[in-house]
């Protein structure tokens, strides 16, 4: 899922987006085959990649070309083939994950055969740092007593299952549902999930995004608020920030009233923000690092609020 532990190694992550362009052979739908070439740094400075197929042929063979040096070669997998007669083939979903030494080869294109078919080649991208996997997760009110939790996964690998957690203080989380995650997929995959809330009041919420080997890690925490005549900020979260921060005791409409908030620097300058969930708010990225002053304005009152971004 998000979590990446064919080698037991931890990387830095990064986005990027790309797609394969169609060399020669019928493909499957006359659709290009989706295809990422993602590169792993660990700490120790060791370089891998892995090839992310997907938007094609179920149980279809699949070979990688490229060179050694300057020699034509069938690249091969760091990993053994899932298949007992050691032969590469997409699964059910037709999606496949390839892994390779790309410090000793250079991917050039990848073949899938389906018999009865034929075979489609693909020119294979250049690397690409590991993509961003969790994207977009917001939650807001759906009704008085429901709330709505909307994320999207850019990536997937060996992903098992998300479960959402609830809290009332932002410590202690307890899994109040569970979603299905795709397995392996190279495309955007968005969910949601409805959780009905026991009383009125301030909630956090966060993911546990679970991979199939039982590795997992956590995702940022979104504050929704459900006190009816709320609108008094009586903390902000998390402080030290990164680029997000949660208002806790906004509502939506609070955030939503021009005038309402503003952020200024250590030199009295405005600095821009967007609204990024229902009490949530995202500094601007090109923002350097350092101390902030959030205002929020209420009924005639106004408070001030010291933030600390850091990176």
């Amino acid at each position: 899922m998000k979590k990446f532990y064919l080698l037991s190694l931890a990387f830095m992550a990064f986005f990027a987006t790309t797609k394969a362009q169609i060399s020669t052979g019928v493909c499957p739908g006359g659709s290009p085959i989706f295809i990422r070439n993602i590169q792993f740094v660990t700490s120790s400075g060791q370089t891998y990649c892995i090839i992310i197929l997907d938007n094609t042929w179920p149980d279809a063979e699949v070979v990688v070309r490229g060179k050694q040096g300057g020699t034509d070669v069938i690249i091969p997998s760091l990993a053994p083939a899932p298949s007992a007669d050691g032969v590469w083939r997409t699964g059910n979903d037709s999606s496949l994950v390839y892994q390779y030494d790309c410090n000793t080869y250079f991917a050039e294109k990848i073949e899938v055969s389906k018999f009865g078919q034929g075979t489609c080649t693909t020119i294979i991208p250049p690397q690409a740092p590991l993509p961003i996997k969790l994207t977009g997760f917001t939650g807001k009110l759906q009704s008085e007593s429901t709330v709505r939790l909307d994320f999207t996964s850019t990536l997937e690998i060996n992903s098992a299952e998300y479960q959402i957690q609830r809290s009332a203080d932002g410590k202690n989380f307890t899994t109040v549902g569970t979603i299905k995650a795709a397995g392996s997929s190279a495309h955007d995959i968005k969910y949601n999930f409805v959780d009905q809330l026991p009383a009125a009041g301030d909630y956090f919420y966060r993911l546990k995004q679970v991979d199939i080997d039982g590795f997992f890690e956590y995702s940022k925490v979104v504050y929704v608020n459900s006190r009816k005549g709320a609108g008094i900020v009586t903390k902000v979260f998390p402080n030290p920030f990164v680029s997000e921060v949660q208002l806790i005791g906004a509502t939506s409409a609070d955030l939503n009233k021009q005038g309402n908030i503003r952020i200024f620097n250590m030199s009295g300058q405005q600095v821009k923000f967007r609204i990024v969930g229902a009490n949530a708010i995202a500094i601007d990225p090109s923002a350097p690092k350092g101390l902030y002053f959030l205002e929020f304005n209420n009924n005639n009152f106004k408070q001030t609020f010291k933030l600390a971004k850091q990176y």
